[in-house]
């Protein structure tokens, strides 16, 4: 090992004879080279790396890496101290990565779309209404729609979903360790995933702008109460599309969803009811109204047909790992109740 820090040329043939190895051992290497060689692979290759270690030597090399965890044992706590994820025994890592590593990389790659959609399909909505008015200085939103739309309006539940949702149990996770897998093929954020949700996002605030522009075209509605309406439509647009792709309900993640829509009528009509707000009285008016409540019914399904279509094609047809492991595991839960209703006789 000496040798790979004297002469440069010799790190390109320690990659290349590490690579086409299914296992290195690396004996009696010094702190410093344990962190080159963690530096090796991540300077060239697209690959996550972890280190994990249980001692002072080894904090150079879970500093380096992309994730570090460390060892609390007889050699002391330098290692926690400067790793990302703290453990007691080596046994715990196996829990570590296919469970808590799985579920961290399927929430974080679905609440990174999501709020890439959450956040254009507002703006893109914004975006007709100005075009429609030839770019000028009008406004059909107040400012404090604007501000608390993700403040309040849409975050808690994405908050909520990010720490509590779980697409399968980790009794599934630890049975069929490849499930894992599914984070070395990117198949919860991936560019083409990112492409196709913009699109879809693009669809669902044309929906969201021209229904009620068509619906209303005809009547003596002034701009006010359409911003009322048009705020209202995508805050319940938004809930309902999180709450198709829920994996797991829990009574949290119903009152986080279903709450949100009930605190933001309830901040509108708040808001409306303050005569220095231009837009004071709009939210009693509409509210009263059947064409109200069926322009949004409207408005949901019509932004989310294709992607409900989509999403059940590919379930019934094209279901990936994770769809037939979550079947299995639905399938498993309904015959242990099946077996405990109905016990066996003798």
């Amino acid at each position: 090992m000496a040798n790979i820090y004297c002469f440069p040329f010799s790190f390109l043939q320690l990659f290349k004879l590490a690579t086409s190895c299914s296992v290195v051992l690396c004996c009696r290497v010094a702190p410093l080279q344990k962190a080159g060689i963690v530096d090796l692979i991540k300077s060239r290759t697209d690959d996550l790396t972890l280190a994990i270690g249980d001692g002072a030597n080894d904090v150079s090399m879970i500093q380096m890496a992309d994730v570090g965890v460390g060892i609390c044992g007889q050699e002391g706590r330098q290692a926690v101290m400067a790793s990302d994820f703290a453990m007691a025994q080596f046994q715990f890592l196996k829990r570590l990565l296919l469970v808590h590593g799985h579920w961290n990389y399927q929430r974080i790659g679905y609440l990174v779309l999501y709020n890439f959609y959450r956040n254009a399909v507002f703006v893109l909505m914004l975006f007709w209404y100005i075009l429609c008015t030839a770019f000028s200085t009008t406004s059909a939103l107040t400012e404090w729609s604007s501000v608390l739309y993700s403040v309040i309006y849409t975050s808690i539940p994405t908050i909520i979903v990010g720490v509590l949702d779980k697409d399968l149990n980790h009794s599934t996770l630890l049975q069929y360790p490849k499930l894992y897998g599914t984070g070395h093929r990117h198949e919860a954020y991936n560019l083409q995933l990112f492409w196709i949700t913009m699109i879809d996002t693009l669809w669902q605030s044309l929906a969201l702008f021209y229904i009620p522009v068509l619906i209303y075209k005809d009547s003596t509605i002034d701009i006010w109460s359409m911003g009322s309406l048009w705020t209202i439509s995508v805050v319940i647009l938004v809930n309902v599309h999180l709450a198709m792709d829920i994996n797991q309900w829990v009574v949290v993640s119903h009152v986080a969803v279903w709450g949100s829509i009930i605190i933001t009528y309830g901040c509108v009509v708040i808001l409306d009811s303050i005569p220095a707000f231009p837009n004071y009285g709009t939210i009693h008016h509409l509210a009263i109204s059947p064409t109200y409540w069926m322009t949004i019914f409207l408005i949901i399904i019509v932004a989310l047909l294709p992607r409900f279509s989509c999403k059940a094609f590919y379930q019934v047809f094209c279901p990936s790992d994770i769809q037939i492991a979550r079947e299995a595991e639905t399938m498993r839960k309904q015959h242990d109740n099946l077996q405990s209703k109905c016990p066996v006789s003798k």
